[in-house]
């Protein structure tokens, strides 16, 4: 009888716990939506295209807000007006978010060898809580008259946005579209280097299984080499393939384009036996679709108040015309699945709609200070198609160039500017560059772009993470007014 009321009593004090737990939860999300209410609470999301340093914006973004007092941000009008007090990091109330490891990337940037953050791969998040004085009121240690502005940063693979656009095709559908980008340059020569058997596929044909496997093998090595240096191409469809994250079924992945789909009508294939390659890649993709792509699209890209998109537009002017062509059909895709309006917040608590989208140019460190403001206005020019878009919902999009880490310094050789800084052995160098143009070369323009050598450049070194020294920018206390600056009113 003694061990039965033992455990009942266990059973009540667990029941009680989970009940506290629950209740704790439901007031903590009551907090946050009243505090979405009142406009003092907001979403921002980032991401970018490969390449483009998301961690290491994000990670020199919390750097600069939580170091203000001492890092440069003349830009940022609540730090010209004196009215930031403190800023803290909190734990995110969603606990099925990772936290965005800023500790971690602080460290590799400050470290005696200085390095890179690591790439994002999965999503993430962080909740800053901003202290500020009221508008007019100049700090006074007497006289409390101060607010809390909660910005939650949540971080993501620009790959994973890059698949929202297929929630809008069937799978017949992104297939002919994959055979018309195929045939191009300079996905054709790449595509050229697989076995013939994934481009000569039957979709009527009967599955076989290895076969599938060691194609889909071919076909994400072909993505990858869309995506390396080499071609940097900018719209890889599906993301997951590349970077896959938490999936609780790898075979959902298991699918590829079938090329020769256009030989078909739409009733053969749908009238395809069920294990033929089309009706199995089909039914993969829609799981796709369903169990990956909606969700997140659901659950975390809907919540997003405002968005930031990275662009790493000085490498893509390198990689050539299809490069930044292929940037400019990205960009476009994935701003038309931005939910876009202006609303007031009772509405934006139960439709959320993104009311501010930026496009930031990153890296421009990488050309001299003469060339910032080229690099903003050609930026401005390859989102033009992007930026019309946004407008006609209503929402007037910025457009800037920055530099996170600023990770060179201006030097004269032989009476000419160059860039000067540590290269990724460690290495002192030093380089010259092209002017850079304000609208998108044409013809033989392109030649001096593609035969310029750009060098990977280090974090700059004498960065020490004990004394919380902050991060050496270009821009960033611009591109925090155009984030949060109205916020801070």
């Amino acid at each position: 009888m003694k061990n039965i009321n033992n455990k009942v009593a266990k059973l009540l004090k667990k029941s009680y716990r989970q009940a506290a737990y629950r209740t704790e939860e439901s007031l903590s999300e009551i907090s946050t939506q009243f505090d979405r209410l009142r406009d003092k609470r907001f979403c921002l999301g980032i991401t970018g295209l490969s390449q483009s340093g998301k961690s290491t914006f994000i990670t020199s973004l919390i750097n600069q807000l939580m170091q203000h007092d001492r890092a440069s941000l003349p830009g940022f009008s609540p730090v010209l007006g004196e009215r930031l007090i403190n800023v803290k990091m909190h734990p995110l109330e969603d606990k099925s978010l990772a936290a965005f490891p800023y500790a971690e990337s602080y460290q590799r940037m400050t470290g005696s060898t200085p390095q890179w953050p690591h790439s994002t791969e999965n999503i993430s998040g962080c909740l800053l809580e901003l202290r500020l004085s009221k508008l007019g009121r100049r700090l006074n240690p007497f006289v409390r008259e101060h607010y809390s502005l909660w910005l939650e940063i949540r971080d993501y693979p620009g790959e994973w946005l890059l698949d929202l656009p297929l929630r809008e095709l069937s799978f017949s559908q992104w297939c002919r579209q994959c055979s018309v980008q195929y045939a191009q340059s300079p996905r054709k020569e790449i595509l050229a280097a697989l076995p013939d058997e994934i481009k000569q596929l039957d979709p009527l044909a009967v599955v076989d299984d290895e076969t599938l496997q060691r194609l889909h093998h071919h076909f994400i090595e072909f993505l990858k080499h869309c995506k390396d240096s080499a071609n940097s191409l900018s719209l890889i469809q599906p993301g997951r393939f590349l970077i896959p994250g938490d999936i609780p079924d790898i075979a959902v992945l298991l699918f590829i384009p079938l090329l020769h789909i256009n030989r078909y009508s739409d009733t053969q294939l749908q009238d395809a036996a069920s294990n033929s390659y089309f009706k199995v890649c089909e039914a993969r993709y829609q799981r796709y679709i369903k169990e990956l792509i909606e969700p997140f699209y659901q659950t975390f890209f809907r919540r997003i108040d405002r968005q930031l998109v990275l662009v790493d537009l000085v490498n893509a002017l390198h990689a050539g015309p299809a490069a930044l062509a292929d940037m400019q059909l990205a960009l476009n895709q994935i701003t038309e699945s931005f939910s876009y309006k202006k609303q007031s917040r009772l509405l934006q608590l139960f439709n959320p709609k993104i009311d501010k989208v930026v496009f930031v140019a990153t890296k421009i460190d990488q050309v001299l200070s003469e060339d910032h403001e080229s690099v903003r206005q050609l930026l401005g020019h390859v989102i033009r198609k992007a930026y019309k878009s946004a407008q006609h919902e209503g929402v007037v999009p910025e457009c800037e160039a920055t530099a996170a880490v600023r990770s060179s310094h201006e030097v004269k050789h032989n009476g000419e500017q160059g860039i000067s800084g540590i290269d990724c052995t460690g290495k002192p160098i030093g380089y010259f560059h092209p002017s850079i143009p304000i609208r998108v070369p044409d013809g033989d323009e392109w030649q001096v772009f593609t035969e310029w050598q750009i060098p990977k450049l280090n974090p700059p070194k004498g960065l020490s993470a004990a004394n919380n020294d902050p991060i050496p920018h270009i821009r960033m206390d611009t591109v925090l007014n155009l984030l949060i600056g109205d916020k801070c009113q």
